[in-house]
């Protein structure tokens, strides 16, 4: 009996694990993807405002980013760092579509990143 009982509590504990990870990205990425909303709200009449709020963000994402690195793909992360920067950069020189491309793109992403943590079907084959 204690060989079925060893593997079944390891392989709670994984399960266990994978959906805490889940939990934890997922509660990292909403507020982010608030603040974008809230940056393109802002942006074309307060811009000191929507970069404030994006420069936040991704001072956010960059001190969640070695966690991230870990439960995640590269790619993905790398591709939402390059969102950041351009969403700044288009905020910058307050350039508004630009800017609203940028956010939505990025917003994107970081559902793609949420997205690839939960326990479905699609992502546990």
């Amino acid at each position: 009996m204690k060989y079925f009982w060893i593997p079944a509590a390891i392989l709670s504990l994984l399960l266990g694990l994978s959906l805490l990870i889940a939990a934890s990205v997922n509660a990292a990425v909403e507020p982010w993807r608030a603040a974008l909303e809230e940056a393109a709200e802002a942006a074309g009449e307060d811009w000191e405002r929507a970069e404030r709020i994006v420069g936040t963000a991704r001072g956010e994402w960059e001190a969640r980013h070695a966690q991230l690195h870990v439960v995640t793909t590269h790619d993905a992360l790398d591709t939402a760092d390059a969102l950041f920067a351009a969403a700044e950069s288009a905020a910058a020189v307050r350039d508004e579509s630009a800017f609203r491309a940028a956010l939505a793109q990025l917003d994107a992403q970081l559902r793609v990143v949420a997205e690839r943590q939960q326990p479905t079907l699609r992502n546990i084959l």
